[in-house]
Protein backbone atom coordinates (compact mmCIF):
# COMPACT_ATOMS: atom_id res chain seq x y z
CA UNK A 1 0.00 0.00 0.00
CA UNK A 2 1.40 3.38 -0.93
CA UNK A 3 1.52 6.32 1.47
CA UNK A 4 -1.00 8.16 -0.73
CA UNK A 5 -3.46 5.28 -0.45
CA UNK A 6 -2.99 5.08 3.31
CA UNK A 7 -3.54 8.80 3.63
CA UNK A 8 -6.69 8.77 1.54
CA UNK A 9 -8.55 6.12 3.55
CA UNK A 10 -9.16 6.39 7.29
CA UNK A 11 -9.09 2.63 7.86
CA UNK A 12 -5.72 2.24 6.13
CA UNK A 13 -4.39 5.24 7.99
CA UNK A 14 -5.56 3.80 11.30
CA UNK A 15 -3.79 0.49 10.76
CA UNK A 16 -0.65 2.21 9.48
CA UNK A 17 -0.54 4.27 12.68
CA UNK A 18 -1.26 1.22 14.84
CA UNK A 19 1.46 -0.82 13.10
CA UNK A 20 4.02 1.96 13.48
CA UNK A 21 3.19 2.56 17.14
CA UNK A 22 3.06 -1.13 18.06
CA UNK A 23 6.33 -1.85 16.26
CA UNK A 24 8.00 1.04 18.06
CA UNK A 25 6.66 -0.23 21.37
CA UNK A 26 7.85 -3.77 20.57
CA UNK A 27 11.34 -2.61 19.60
CA UNK A 28 11.62 -0.47 22.72
CA UNK A 29 10.40 -3.33 24.90
CA UNK A 30 12.83 -5.79 23.26
CA UNK A 31 15.71 -3.39 23.92
CA UNK A 32 14.79 -3.36 27.62
CA UNK A 33 13.35 0.14 27.66
CA UNK A 34 11.09 1.14 30.51
CA UNK A 35 8.21 3.57 30.42
CA UNK A 36 7.00 5.03 27.16
CA UNK A 37 9.20 4.75 24.07
CA UNK A 38 10.58 7.94 22.52
CA UNK A 39 8.31 9.91 20.19
CA UNK A 40 7.93 8.34 16.76
CA UNK A 41 8.30 11.25 14.37
CA UNK A 42 7.67 9.01 11.34
CA UNK A 43 4.27 8.00 12.75
CA UNK A 44 3.54 11.62 13.66
CA UNK A 45 4.43 12.63 10.09
CA UNK A 46 2.20 9.93 8.59
CA UNK A 47 -0.72 11.10 10.71
CA UNK A 48 -0.12 14.75 9.87
CA UNK A 49 0.17 13.91 6.16
CA UNK A 50 -3.16 12.08 6.17
CA UNK A 51 -4.91 14.92 7.98
CA UNK A 52 -3.40 17.51 5.61
CA UNK A 53 -4.56 15.47 2.61
CA UNK A 54 -8.11 15.41 3.97
CA UNK A 55 -8.01 19.09 4.89
CA UNK A 56 -6.80 20.05 1.43
CA UNK A 57 -9.66 18.02 -0.09
CA UNK A 58 -12.18 19.75 2.20
CA UNK A 59 -12.86 16.46 4.03
CA UNK A 60 -10.93 16.83 7.28
CA UNK A 61 -13.84 16.58 9.71
CA UNK A 62 -15.63 13.53 8.26
CA UNK A 63 -12.44 11.63 7.41
CA UNK A 64 -10.84 12.39 10.78
CA UNK A 65 -14.03 11.28 12.53
CA UNK A 66 -13.91 7.92 10.74
CA UNK A 67 -10.20 7.60 11.61
CA UNK A 68 -10.98 8.33 15.26
CA UNK A 69 -13.78 5.75 15.22
CA UNK A 70 -11.41 3.08 13.88
CA UNK A 71 -8.71 3.90 16.42
CA UNK A 72 -11.13 4.06 19.36
CA UNK A 73 -12.79 0.80 18.34
CA UNK A 74 -9.44 -0.97 18.02
CA UNK A 75 -8.30 0.40 21.38
CA UNK A 76 -11.47 -0.81 23.09
CA UNK A 77 -11.09 -4.22 21.46
CA UNK A 78 -7.43 -4.62 22.38
CA UNK A 79 -8.02 -3.53 25.96
CA UNK A 80 -10.98 -5.91 26.28
CA UNK A 81 -8.78 -8.77 25.06
CA UNK A 82 -6.02 -7.82 27.50
CA UNK A 83 -8.63 -7.98 30.27
CA UNK A 84 -9.70 -11.49 29.25
CA UNK A 85 -12.88 -10.39 27.47
CA UNK A 86 -14.52 -9.50 30.78
CA UNK A 87 -16.89 -6.55 30.26
CA UNK A 88 -17.04 -5.72 33.99
CA UNK A 89 -13.24 -5.54 34.16
CA UNK A 90 -13.23 -3.36 31.04
CA UNK A 91 -15.83 -1.00 32.53
CA UNK A 92 -13.81 -0.75 35.74
CA UNK A 93 -10.62 -0.13 33.77
CA UNK A 94 -12.33 2.56 31.68
CA UNK A 95 -13.50 4.43 34.80
CA UNK A 96 -10.03 4.28 36.36
CA UNK A 97 -8.34 5.20 33.07
CA UNK A 98 -10.71 8.13 32.61
CA UNK A 99 -9.91 9.39 36.09
CA UNK A 100 -6.18 9.03 35.46
CA UNK A 101 -6.36 10.85 32.14
CA UNK A 102 -8.42 13.68 33.62
CA UNK A 103 -5.96 14.15 36.46
CA UNK A 104 -2.89 14.20 34.24
CA UNK A 105 -4.22 16.52 31.52
CA UNK A 106 -4.61 19.90 33.11
CA UNK A 107 -3.63 22.19 30.20
CA UNK A 108 -6.25 24.52 28.67
CA UNK A 109 -7.37 22.26 25.79
CA UNK A 110 -6.70 18.62 26.78
CA UNK A 111 -7.39 15.86 24.26
CA UNK A 112 -7.41 13.03 26.81
CA UNK A 113 -10.82 13.63 28.39
CA UNK A 114 -12.40 13.89 24.93
CA UNK A 115 -10.69 10.62 23.95
CA UNK A 116 -12.10 8.94 27.06
CA UNK A 117 -15.56 10.24 26.15
CA UNK A 118 -15.16 8.87 22.61
CA UNK A 119 -13.92 5.55 23.97
CA UNK A 120 -16.97 5.41 26.24
CA UNK A 121 -19.23 5.96 23.22
CA UNK A 122 -17.55 3.07 21.40
CA UNK A 123 -17.63 0.80 24.44
CA UNK A 124 -21.26 1.50 25.30
CA UNK A 125 -22.84 0.94 21.91
CA UNK A 126 -26.36 -0.39 22.43
CA UNK A 127 -27.19 -3.70 20.72
CA UNK A 128 -28.33 -3.17 17.15
CA UNK A 129 -27.02 0.39 16.94
CA UNK A 130 -26.79 1.46 13.31
CA UNK A 131 -23.43 2.84 12.07
CA UNK A 132 -24.92 6.27 11.40
CA UNK A 133 -26.25 6.43 14.99
CA UNK A 134 -22.85 5.59 16.41
CA UNK A 135 -21.20 8.13 14.09
CA UNK A 136 -23.58 10.80 15.37
CA UNK A 137 -22.80 9.90 19.00
CA UNK A 138 -19.07 10.11 18.24
CA UNK A 139 -19.41 13.34 16.27
CA UNK A 140 -20.81 15.32 19.20
CA UNK A 141 -17.71 15.22 21.45
CA UNK A 142 -15.26 15.09 18.54
CA UNK A 143 -16.63 18.13 16.72
CA UNK A 144 -17.05 20.02 20.00
CA UNK A 145 -13.32 19.54 20.64
CA UNK A 146 -12.25 21.05 17.30
CA UNK A 147 -11.51 24.76 17.58
CA UNK A 148 -12.02 27.05 14.58
CA UNK A 149 -8.67 27.54 12.88
CA UNK A 150 -7.09 24.65 14.80
CA UNK A 151 -9.07 21.73 13.41
CA UNK A 152 -6.06 19.89 12.01
CA UNK A 153 -4.03 20.23 15.21
CA UNK A 154 -6.98 19.23 17.38
CA UNK A 155 -7.87 16.22 15.22
CA UNK A 156 -4.21 15.19 15.30
CA UNK A 157 -4.15 15.29 19.11
CA UNK A 158 -7.18 13.03 19.38
CA UNK A 159 -5.88 10.58 16.76
CA UNK A 160 -2.39 10.62 18.24
CA UNK A 161 -3.71 9.78 21.71
CA UNK A 162 -5.67 6.82 20.38
CA UNK A 163 -2.82 5.63 18.15
CA UNK A 164 -0.45 5.63 21.12
CA UNK A 165 -2.85 3.95 23.53
CA UNK A 166 -4.06 1.34 21.05
CA UNK A 167 -0.57 0.71 19.67
CA UNK A 168 0.74 -0.04 23.15
CA UNK A 169 -2.09 -2.49 23.76
CA UNK A 170 -1.63 -4.11 20.35
CA UNK A 171 2.09 -4.63 21.03
CA UNK A 172 1.24 -6.32 24.34
CA UNK A 173 -1.39 -8.53 22.69
CA UNK A 174 1.12 -9.58 20.02
CA UNK A 175 3.67 -10.30 22.77
CA UNK A 176 5.96 -7.59 21.37
CA UNK A 177 6.59 -9.68 18.24
CA UNK A 178 7.06 -7.30 15.30
CA UNK A 179 6.23 -9.97 12.70
CA UNK A 180 2.89 -10.70 14.38
CA UNK A 181 2.16 -6.97 14.54
CA UNK A 182 2.87 -6.55 10.83
CA UNK A 183 0.82 -9.62 9.92
CA UNK A 184 -2.13 -8.52 12.01
CA UNK A 185 -2.21 -4.93 10.75
CA UNK A 186 -1.75 -6.00 7.12
CA UNK A 187 -4.60 -8.48 7.41
CA UNK A 188 -6.86 -5.81 8.95
CA UNK A 189 -5.95 -3.19 6.32
CA UNK A 190 -7.13 -5.26 3.34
Amino acid sequence: MSDTTAQSRPRSTAFTLLRMTAQGEAAYHSAGGEGAPPADMEMYGALTGALETWRDAGRLRPQALVLIEWLATEHAGYRTQLLGGDQDRFDSWLRAFGDEVSLTQRHPHPAGPTCVELLTVVASAPPGERPEERAARLAVPFLAYLRPGSELEDAREIALSFALWAGQDLAALMQYDTQRIVGYTQARTT
